[in-house]
């Protein structure tokens, strides 16, 4: 049962929320389920002692067993100060998973909740299961209902839900420690904790979906799924062989299959053959695509459902390769349909040999659907493309290479920037600027891949790990501001860079290239201190004044009120996202666009499926778009190698290459999934646009199945995962319902286009 369900079912708390607003009774509102915890509800103990918990201070705080404030019953736990809290252990059965919530009333002085599930591991260390720091809502903030849905604030006593998530104890662990700690920099800080709920989940439904394809002397071809892992020791599947491998896609679309050889004996000199596809219509030699899947040890996983071990997720053109008796190997093929190709049933077959002898054959049958997905997404996708770090470990020409990956990023319905830079130079009130390869790059990005929104170079400001904007921030190395209010500029930044600005725009409309532009300034900025925000403004009014076409982007937790009027686009970190559903209503009011942070969705170590359905949950939340800033190509500090460091939490969708022979780009699993889920972002538009043009039209009946199809798919994606501790898992692990609600838009889809 997923977290949503189990609050909605259990928790009870939109009926507290209604109970409370309708003046019912505290104790008919407050419906708790048992927990797990001992003394969950702090209602035994004796004199100032409650029974199960003990307090601690690290610094300068104070814990007490509380009378004066109750979300049920008589009693809670108090907590004040800058650094401590309350701490249970917990009996737990290995494999089994838990899911951890409680209620706080925290006061008007900001702070944060941080919770640990942790256990020991000698030494007097403690290894971490979660480790997830919320920021308090404050008392006074009350919350509000969406969609029948209570959300983003306190009860009318004050009380917040803290979502904790999920977790799964490791194995031989049969005891955890809970520690609920309060955390703030600011005097006075206090809240009270009560109704700590942990219960065990009923197990998710994962459906058998491995396929024996062929048995052959010495070994069997399988396949599997492709939103699901083939780890190398894995059984292979038992039962009736598949006739053939069957696949489906519109035009325009790439579609991925996977099949795993398990030899008996060493295999060497292993590798696939084919023909082209045969069938109603030509289809190009190269539409198909075969690559190795190799796998990366992942040792430090990211939240508490990675899996340890060797993953499945590198794609290589590693081919012929060896393979080890008893291991399996997957390959991975994907078959690329042109726009416009005729539909109908195609076939093809594969041929897998061994040391130049045929092991067995297996034929693919595609059919292709009567309609084409758009070129381009209808979704803003960006990810981050640091081509400096590219250029330094690949080899061959530098135009090539950036070529290719630019191919890459756009054949996976993404944006990037440019790998080139324009060059300021300050010359009193002018600015000298060299921008002809930043044009060049943008033409071909254009011509070659019909880019139509970009990023530009403006200025950017680092916040010096502070997230305040600095008073002594410079442009070029000029003072930008005139003030310590950051309200004013100092026109000796003003003039240069109005100069830059107007320079570089009236190129990019000469070309063609004002696609969109979009500018930011500062990363993550700490909207609660007030220079910031005013330093915010003032730029934002410049960049506005220089070009009211401009789009300006902000990186933030939430969009602040006091910007709406001077700004385009929020990126939001979605961990925020209950909490300031007001301030997300007002920016879209406001016409701003929302966008959001996907960087705890990348994560190798987890489930595939949670990549596959993160356009999905972009739809659900009908944002703008979403951003990666680092999950795509960011090969530097510990993870400089993603080969070897075996880290899950770096996200790095793409390998660099492991010496000068290997040529990049070098994808993922995770890359091609995420190119899935966003072709399948493309169905849900083409049905609900469909069918609003036959509401239109007058016929509602024949919107229907559009409309229930959309609906159907949104179902199977609860909410948004946990970014900070990845401990939930908020989407279906049933890969057959994923698939059967992908057949359901297209059938839609088609079934519309003929009314």
């Amino acid at each position: 049962m997923s977290v949503r369900v189990w609050l909605t079912a259990q928790l009870g708390l939109v009926g507290l929320c209604v109970c409370a607003m309708m003046g019912c009774a505290q104790e008919q509102a407050a419906v708790i389920p048992e927990s797990l915890a001992p003394n969950w509800s702090f209602e035994m103990g004796e004199g100032d002692t409650p029974e199960g918990w003990s307090y601690y201070s690290w610094q300068a705080s104070r814990g007490w067993w509380a009378d004066e404030n109750a979300h049920s019953g008589d009693r809670s736990l108090g907590l004040e100060g800058p650094n401590g809290g309350w701490s249970t252990d917990v009996d737990v059965e290995p494999g089994v998973v838990y899911s951890l919530n409680f209620y706080y009333r925290a006061g008007e002085v900001p702070c944060r909740t941080v919770v640990y599930v942790r256990h020991p591991i000698g030494d007097g260390k403690m290894a971490n299961v979660i480790y997830k720091p919320m920021v308090a809502t404050p008392y006074t903030q009350t919350g509000t209902f969406v969609d029948g849905e209570f959300l983003g604030g306190a009860d009318e006593a004050g009380w917040a839900l803290a979502e904790v998530g999920e977790f799964v104890a490791p194995a031989g662990v049969t005891e955890l420690n809970l520690l609920i700690k309060l955390s703030s920099a600011e005097a006075g800080a206090r809240a009270w904790v009560d109704d700590v709920v942990l219960t065990a989940l009923e197990p998710r439904e994962q459906p058998d979906t491995a396929r024996v394809l062929r048995l052959f002397e010495g070994g069997v071809a399988w396949t599997e799924d492709v939103n699901r892992k083939i780890l190398v020791d894995q059984a292979t599947p038992e039962g009736e062989a598949l006739e053939a491998i069957e696949i489906a896609a519109a035009g325009g679309e790439y579609e991925s299959f996977q099949i795993a050889l398990k030899p008996e004996a060493d295999a060497s000199d292993v590798t696939w053959t084919w023909g082209a596809f045969e069938g109603p219509g030509e289809m190009p030699e190269d539409a198909l695509r075969c690559r190795r899947v190799e796998y990366v040890d992942i040792q430090q996983t990211r939240g508490p459902f990675g899996y340890k071990g060797l993953n499945p997720d590198a794609l290589t053109e590693q081919l012929p390769c060896d393979v080890a008796a008893g291991t399996n190997q997957p390959f991975w093929f994907t078959v690329r349909v042109p726009a416009g190709q005729e539909p109908g049933e195609y076939e093809a077959t594969l041929t897998l040999t061994s040391a130049g002898a045929t092991l067995c054959r297996v034929p693919v049958r595609l059919r292709v659907r009567g309609f084409d997905i758009p070129r381009r997404p209808s979704i803003d996708i960006r990810s981050n493309f640091r081509w400096n770090l590219v250029l330094a470990r690949e080899s061959g020409d530098e135009e090539d290479v950036l070529r290719a990956y630019y191919r890459s990023f756009y054949e996976h319905r993404t944006r990037c920037m440019p790998g080139a830079l324009v060059s300021v130079v300050v010359d009193g009130d002018a600015a000298e600027v060299e921008m002809e390869t930043f044009i060049d790059h943008l033409r071909y990005m254009r011509d070659e891949f019909g880019m139509r929104r970009t990023n530009i170079p403006s200025l950017w400001i680092g916040h010096r790990g502070t997230h305040q904007m600095p008073p002594d921030a410079q442009w070029r190395g000029v003072a930008v501001f005139a003030d310590a209010a950051l309200t004013m500029l100092n026109p000796a930044f003003e003039a240069p860079f109005r100069d830059y600005m107007d320079q570089l725009l009236g190129r990019l409309r000469d070309e063609g290239l004002f696609l969109t532009p979009t500018v930011r300034f500062i990363d993550e900025p700490n909207l609660t201190h007030q220079p910031t925000v005013n330093g915010i403004r003032t730029l934002c009014e410049l960049l506005k004044d220089i070009d009211s076409e401009l789009q300006v982007a902000h990186t933030v937790s939430y969009p602040h009120p006091e910007l709406l009027d001077v700004s385009d686009l929020w990126v939001l970190h979605t961990d925020s996202w209950n909490r300031n559903i007001a301030n997300i209503a007002a920016a879209r009011a406001a016409g701003n666009r929302i966008s959001v942070y996907n960087n705890a969705v990348n994560l190798p170590d987890h489930k595939p499926i949670r990549v596959r359905l993160w356009p999905w949950l972009l739809k659900k939340y009908d944002v703008d778009g979403t951003y990666s800033w680092w999950g795509t190509v960011c090969w530097r500090g510990g993870m400089a190698d993603p080969w070897t460091n075996g880290k899950g939490g770096s996200g790095v969708m793409l390998y660099p290459p492991r010496n000068a022979d290997e040529i990049g780009p070098i994808e993922s699993v995770r890359w091609e999934l995420f190119r899935e889920g966003l072709e399948d972002f493309e169905y849900m538009v083409m049905a609900e646009e469909l069918a609003e043009k036959l509401e239109a039209a007058g016929k509602p009946e024949a919107a229907a199945q559009g409309r229930e199809a959309v609906a159907g798919a949104l179902a199977l994606v609860d909410k948004w995962p946990n970014v900070k501790a990845a401990n939930d898992e908020p989407y279906t692990f049933d890969v057959t319902k994923v698939a059967a609600a992908r057949e359901a838009l297209a059938a839609a889809i088609e079934a519309m286009r003929a009314e």
